[in-house]
């Protein structure tokens, strides 16, 4: 079975090459990592090449992925239009073992003021929560003001504002692959028939409020999981001061989590993270403030400041997950990477236009211990930066360092074409 999917992979790659008569595009990118030490040693080299042929009205997509352990990934993809609808294909191989490990397809399309969507995926048993299959039916539209959309779900969730999707890790490097549709038939108590509902509707305005939205969200487990209102733009008779707010109801879990945001000016947001406990509700055990946030943006630079205040509930995601704060029993659910050991962060990041078209970035995460004794609990700091030397050329570093030293440096370059 292995060699046959390597056959067919192979294949198709030999067959994308061979129909190529279209424009032809791709980019390959590759850093190298070492580790500072007694003498300087080789720690990684990650690569990727992805390649892009025009088909007619599809573009086919090829994107392979090497890291120092071999070849990882094999993905290709193909979207486009077919008469009215538009058309996603996606698929996933492990190459080193030669496993099928994801496909997906979505069909979209908007039909007098209806837009509609399809989703099917599979996971194989090679990847953690597999095997599972499953579905999903995306409908959105508006009605004067105000904007619905519902997701039914049969043996499938979809990324949308609440979920991030399907997150395919590689057990031996800890990278993973993002896709839209996350089949979990396999595993849900209700088989392959209807196992969820989520119905959002915004563009209520009334007074001195701009808009207020309301999403739930219900399962064929649990009946209703949860309610969210959200307000934006509370009107504060200060013409530099407005105010959003967020306020969530767990019905299974009898909690509320309450995120208001003070918009000052253009520039800065602060963030308030509230929560309400309670064994029964409408009784209330406590409420408590468990983060802050602050954001200044301004003139392509962006200062963001977050702080747990509560670190044995909630934690800072990973860069890759957001740098958010978030309850460690939904990062745990939903497969995000956090921080247990760091309470705070500070990040900068820049961004500047360079050479011919091309993007300098440079970004500065410094996290802080909660339980280091010195100055400010300082624990870790990793940099990123990205010079470009033209459109078409990018030249890449990084640099972490902990409270033990110098924990690597890498250097990296992506050419496009």
């Amino acid at each position: 079975m292995r060699r046959s999917i390597v056959a067919i992979v192979l294949i198709a790659l030999v067959g994308f090459v061979v129909s190529a008569a279209g424009p032809f595009s791709g980019s390959w990118s590759s850093e190298m990592r070492f580790e500072p030490g007694a003498a300087l040693s080789f720690a990684s080299l990650d690569s990727m090449l992805i390649l892009r042929y025009a088909l007619g009205p599809f573009v086919s997509t090829s994107e392979s992925e090497w890291r120092r352990w071999g070849f990882i990934w094999q993905g290709f993809g193909l979207t486009g239009a077919l008469g009215g609808f538009d058309v996603r294909a996606d698929l996933l191989f492990g190459p080193s073992t030669g496993d099928f490990l994801y496909a997906q397809g979505i069909v979209s399309m908007s039909l007098a003021g209806l837009d509609m969507a399809g989703y099917w995926a599979s996971l194989s048993d090679a990847v953690l929560g597999g095997p599972a299959a499953g579905g999903a039916l995306r409908l959105a539209g508006s009605v004067g003001r105000l904007e619905w959309i519902g997701i039914t779900e049969f043996g499938a969730r979809i990324r949308d504002d609440d979920y991030d999707g399907l997150q395919i890790v590689h057990a031996a490097t800890g990278l993973y692959r993002s896709y839209d549709t996350f089949p979990i038939s396999g595993g849900s108590a209700c088989g392959s028939g209807w196992t969820g509902e989520k119905l959002s509707v915004s563009g209520w305005g009334f007074g001195c409020v701009e808009d207020v939205a309301a999403t739930l969200y219900m399962s064929c487990v649990s009946g209703w999981e949860w309610i969210r209102l959200e307000v934006e733009g509370i009107d504060s008779g200060l013409s530099w001061l407005s105010l959003d707010a967020a306020l969530t109801f767990e019905l299974q879990t009898k909690s509320l989590v309450f995120i208001p945001t003070l918009v000052v000016g253009k520039s800065v947001c602060v963030d308030a993270y509230i929560d309400v406990r309670s064994d029964a509700f409408p009784s209330i055990d406590g409420i408590g403030l468990y983060g802050v946030g602050i954001v200044w943006s301004r003139d392509g630079v962006t200062v963001k400041e977050l702080a747990v205040l509560d670190t044995g509930r909630y934690a800072i995601t990973t860069p890759e997950h957001g740098s958010a704060i978030e309850a460690i029993a939904d990062a745990v659910e939903a497969g995000h990477a956090f921080y247990p050991d760091y309470w705070e962060l500070l990040s900068i990041d820049v961004r500047r236009d360079g050479c011919c078209g091309g993007t300098h970035r440079f970004v500065v995460n410094s996290y802080f211990d909660r339980d280091a004794g010195g100055l400010l609990g300082w624990g870790m700091t990793s940099m990123e930066g990205e010079v470009a030397i033209s459109s078409t050329l990018l030249l890449t570093g990084t640099l972490e360092v902990d409270t033990s030293g110098v924990d690597h440096v890498g250097f990296g370059f992506e050419v496009g074409w």
